[in-house]
């Protein structure tokens, strides 16, 4: 072979051609995490539901390292894989996870007998790791950490998404990835020079972004004395890390803080879009405006850019906020204030998009929007609704922030902060979390929900647009509870409609009883959802408790990805074994991080209590087992008992918020 040659398969050719796959030496280890993880299941459910015969992984690009004759006359092929290695990767675990017809892609049967599909040149522990979870047997090894994790992951979207789509078939899906996902399988010669192919990859060009196209297509529709105002408007709300209006005083030095003091009817004038837009008109009066074409758009060198630098100098010597990164893409933001907008135009009320989707965004657009040739006026309002949409954003819903090296989910707000030796004043934000409570509830949604989407986003959006932000967090739980907490009848999107259409909508919730007493052959199955909904109820109950400040104050929401068993499944002593009714309740169940699952492992009750109450107790990695461990031992009656008490907080919890609500909404 002396070219490069490509050609499109599935994993079906893979099977029938007899590919097997080695990861060599000099890439490497798996390192995708939840968020990537999360994308590509996304993706490929998305394709699987709305029934497409392809759906594109990408390229692959191999070495073929050896080759030879079968007994039954078929060629086996060996390839190195030297790019495309974390996605490959995933989509074999994945294969692992669903079985199905995905069990000859998994592991195939070659000359040297049955064996997974990939293994690694010089790692024996992960190809042992490989092989282990083919047959089914436990696999806890230290090089495979990260594989093991990405199992974890994958299971939990899939017993999530079994959760909110009932009718799901697993088999059917299985065929679906089968035979229709598509990969560009490109073959390098061997005697390629990899460090030059390397650098290649490494070097390609970055493509013009979604957002930036659809940013251009608007703009076009603008008279050009409006482009340059609206430009800024959207390049401020663009960059999600960071506070909007410190991106739109960096691009435009306007006055933030006369817009943040001067208030309308109790709303700060910097939230309302049409105030901004007349404050940047009038600077611009005094400013020749530069002619903006569609190519100029695309083309210009002056797209908007934060210097976090520049900004600290201009601020230096005052309180600055922390570094902060979002919890949604600009992308994302975009797709909810499109449901907003199409919700509230007269015309288009009846629509909504089918789905939140990075990579579609701009058929999105087409389709539910651009299709219908929105003239200069919808734009704008459009624009002007992603601006005050971005503000409300910014001021209430939970950004990773940097705090002593450590991210966390918090709100901070912004104030004035006066200069007392300098007589300047500076819009910032608190470095103390406004709404502690509030972060914790949306920190619970956020993990527990599709990273991709979070559509609780946009009913939340919505009210916080058109009601008392007072109300804000009561409203967040009632959602949460008539959302989550009832039986799903369609999908999520078209739930989350249901309260734009009436913000206090009501489903018929579900018993605790029936969502926490539910049969399951293992105990995994459950829904991440319900333990991390008990953390924040917990949260809630504990706080009141002086005694545990201590506990409550270092508490976060965190990405939790294995389900413990507290009375072991296999436990190392007989006497550590508990009845089969409630070994895999949810009583005996705790939704725990990788490296604490691998702490408890098989140990029975009195060792991992000793354990955990000297490493872990009053640190908040965990309310559910503070909970457990405080009694000493864990017998049938004691796990019946924890759990009764649960279901109790549960259904107290939600009479609580159902009470609350009832008192608004009669006023």
């Amino acid at each position: 072979m002396t070219e490069f040659r490509s050609t499109l398969i599935t994993l079906q050719d893979v099977i029938n051609n007899h590919y097997f796959f080695n990861i060599p030496i000099y890439q490497r280890l798996y390192v995708w995490k939840r968020e990537q993880i999360h994308t590509l299941l996304d993706d490929i459910f998305q394709a699987y539901d709305e029934s497409k015969n392809e759906f594109y992984l990408g390229g692959t690009l191999v070495i073929e390292r050896d080759c030879q004759q079968r007994n039954d006359g078929q060629t086996e092929y060996l390839f190195d894989l030297i790019d495309g290695q974390q996605r490959f990767t995933t989509l074999w675990l994945v294969s692992v996870v669903l079985g199905e017809q995905l069990t000859e892609y998994s592991q195939g049967r070659s000359e040297q007998g049955l064996r997974p599909r990939i293994g690694f040149a010089i790692r024996p522990q992960v190809t042992d790791f490989f092989a282990r979870i083919c047959r089914d047997e436990s696999a806890s090894l230290p090089e495979a950490r990260q594989l093991e994790d990405a199992l974890q992951e994958i299971r939990a979207f899939i017993n999530n998404y079994q959760e909110e789509n009932i009718s799901l078939d697993l088999a059917a899906l299985s065929v679906f990835i089968r035979d229709n996902i598509q990969l560009v399988l490109t073959r390098v010669p061997k005697n390629t020079d990899l460090n030059k192919l390397f650098e290649v990859i490494n070097n390609r060009g970055i493509q013009l972004q979604h957002h930036e196209i659809l940013k251009s297509k608007l703009l076009e529709i603008l008279p050009k004395d409006d482009q340059n105002c609206y430009g800024q408007l959207w390049d401020a709300c663009a960059d999600m890390n960071g506070y909007v209006e410190r991106h739109l005083r960096a691009v435009t030095k306007i006055d933030t803080v006369t817009l943040f003091e001067d208030q309308i009817d109790g709303t700060e004038k910097l939230a309302i879009a049409c105030n901004v837009i007349a404050t940047l008109q009038k600077k611009q009066q005094t400013h020749s405006l530069q002619e903006l074409t569609l190519e100029s758009i695309l083309n210009s060198e002056n797209t908007f850019t934060v210097n976090d630098d520049a900004l600290i100098r201009e601020d230096e010597g005052n309180q600055l906020p922390d570094r902060v990164n979002s919890i949604i893409s600009f992308s994302m933001l975009l797709q909810h204030v499109l449901r907003i907008y199409l919700h509230e135009h007269p015309k288009l009320a009846e629509m909504d998009i089918a789905k939140v989707s990075d990579k579609d965004l701009l058929l999105i657009f087409k389709e539910y929007w651009l299709k219908n040739k929105p003239d200069a006026t919808q734009v704008k309002q459009f624009i002007e609704l992603l601006w005050e949409t971005r503000y409300q954003f910014d001021k209430h819903v939970i950004k990773w922030v940097l705090v002593e090296e450590e991210k966390v989910h918090a709100i901070r707000r912004p104030y004035v902060n006066r200069s007392s030796n300098k007589g300047k004043a500076y819009l910032q934000r608190y470095t103390t979390d406004a709404a502690p409570d509030f972060a914790a509830l949306q920190s619970m949604l956020y993990h527990s929900q599709q990273m991709t989407t979070q559509y609780w986003l946009t009913p939340l959006l919505n009210f916080l647009l058109k009601h008392d932000e007072k109300y804000a967090e009561l409203y967040l739980q009632h959602l949460d509870n008539h959302l989550l907490c009832s039986e799903p009848d369609a999908s999520l999107i078209q739930r989350t409609r249901r309260f734009l259409d009436n913000i206090w909508h009501t489903e018929t919730l579900l018993s605790a009883n029936d969502s926490l007493n539910k049969k399951f052959k293992n105990g995994t199955q459950y829904p991440h959802y319900w333990f991390y909904k008990l953390e924040y109820v917990l949260y809630l109950q504990m706080k009141s408790d002086s005694r545990r400040s201590r506990l409550i104050d270092s508490f976060r929401m965190t990405a939790k990805n294995s389900v413990e068993h507290i009375a072991p499944q296999h436990p190392e002593n007989e006497m550590d074994k508990v009845e089969a009714e409630v070994l895999h309740c949810f009583g005996n169940l705790a939704l725990v991080t990788r490296s604490i699952n691998s702490e408890m492992s098989n140990k029975g009750f009195g060792i991992k209590r000793a354990e955990f109450l000297h490493r872990h107790q009053g640190k908040g990695v965990s309310l559910k087992l503070e909970h457990v461990f405080e009694t000493e031992q864990w017998l049938k009656p004691d796990i019946q008992v924890h759990q009764d008490q649960m279901i109790q907080l549960f259904d107290d919890y939600m009479k609580d918020v159902t009470v609350q609500v009832g008192t608004i909404i009669s006023r």
